[in-house]
């Protein structure tokens, strides 16, 4: 296994930067999971990784050793892609073989190795078919069995569930965390969905624009997002964010008349900052009750999005609509008069200009 260091790597494409300043460390048997959206440069670090990109500026360390002049079949690295990229005239057995078979490994090591992959990935059964008589789960597991057969130093997945549908990608992605800990390989997965972060992540790396946002273990990624970013990309629904005023202890919403109480060691350090401020709160922080309640505001509801183990629901509050998680069946439906608070032990304050977060409520 490795420690790979990304050190000040910068990458360009013609005059268009893909990749700007980025330092990350990976540490020996650590799974980590770059987030972001299409084009935020999370494949091209991943690549650069692997030997498939080269780096404009900045160095690559695998254990401690550069690597960025290396070519990628020199840095013992492997690389399942989001397409399966299997031989289709071979069956299992030979797709899985066939690093091996490059490197001239004897035909009794070769089988063995072979069937201790094929036995953890629960493909044994399937060693003499083809690719063609496989489900679209078991072709990926034979691309990450063919990947793992040579025990590469480390294992880099380039959103290998993304062909899948919803059903086979809850499966693969307990399969592949399954084996992630089985054998302690270093793993390093790109995605755009935050579930597979979520649930896969040692640590998240959150990539905007090419720009690194945040680091860091999945809870703190979600429960306190650096900046405004990460606060709209990560969970879903998506974080409330919101303009607002702060009004001695009290926090009015965006074209609100009344506002919310919070205590004032959520708001001191905010009231000296000059700048417009956001408020972020998540919708299982923001609160329903069906009577009227002290410190709770009275509001009409918009929308109700049911989704079995509990539902979304929409208030409008002055010029805010705010979204909240409530048990299912709570709401009747649209027009229900309720009543909304605020969890200040929750809530963010963001810069509004530089998105920073201000940890106001911290």
């Amino acid at each position: 296994m490795a420690q790979i260091d990304i050190r000040n790597v910068q990458k360009f494409f013609g005059a268009h930067q893909v990749l700007k300043n980025l330092n990350l460390t990976i540490e020996d048997g650590e799974f980590v999971v770059m987030l972001g959206q299409s084009g935020g440069g999370k494949t091209t670090a991943l690549r650069a990784i692997a030997g498939l990109e080269t780096v404009t500026s900045g160095q690559i360390l695998i254990d401690g050793k550069e690597v960025q002049d290396r070519k990628a079949a020199d840095r013992d690295i492997a690389f399942v892609f989001q397409s399966f990229s299997l031989y289709p005239h071979m069956t299992v057995r030979e797709n899985i073989a066939f690093p091996l078979r490059a490197v001239r490994m004897n035909a009794a090591e070769r089988d063995k190795a072979v069937k201790e992959v094929a036995e953890t990935l629960q493909i044994a059964e399937h060693l003499d078919r083809k690719p063609s008589a496989l489900s679209g789960g078991d072709m990926q597991r034979v691309a990450i069995g063919r990947a793992l057969v040579r025990r590469p130093q480390a294992l880099l997945m380039d959103e290998p569930l993304g062909v899948l549908d919803s059903k086979l990608r809850e499966q693969m992605r307990a399969e592949i965390k399954r084996l992630h800990i089985a054998r302690g390989s270093t793993s390093v997965y790109v995605t755009h969905d935050q579930i597979e972060a979520m649930s896969l992540a040692d640590r998240i790396v959150i990539l905007h624009d090419g720009v690194l946002q945040q680091v860091g273990p999945p809870d703190e990624v979600y429960l306190h997002p650096q900046n405004l970013f990460v606060a709209k990309f990560v969970g879903s629904p998506v974080m409330n964010v919101t303009p607002v005023r702060i009004d001695a202890n009290r926090v009015a919403l965006n074209g609100a008349e009344t506002g919310f109480e919070f205590p004032e060691t959520a708001l001191s350090n905010l009231r000296n900052v000059n700048s417009e401020l956001s408020l972020g709160i998540r919708p299982e922080a923001v609160l329903l009750k069906h009577e009227k309640t002290e410190g709770y505001v009275e509001v009409v509801t918009t929308n109700i999005e049911p989704l079995g183990s509990h539902d979304i629901v929409d208030v409008q509050l002055g010029g805010t609509s705010l979204r909240a998680r409530t048990a299912s069946g709570f709401v009747s439906g649209e027009g229900q008069r309720v009543w909304v608070g605020l969890d200040p032990s929750q809530a963010h304050f963001f810069d509004t200009a530089t998105g920073l977060n201000l940890r106001g409520a911290n």
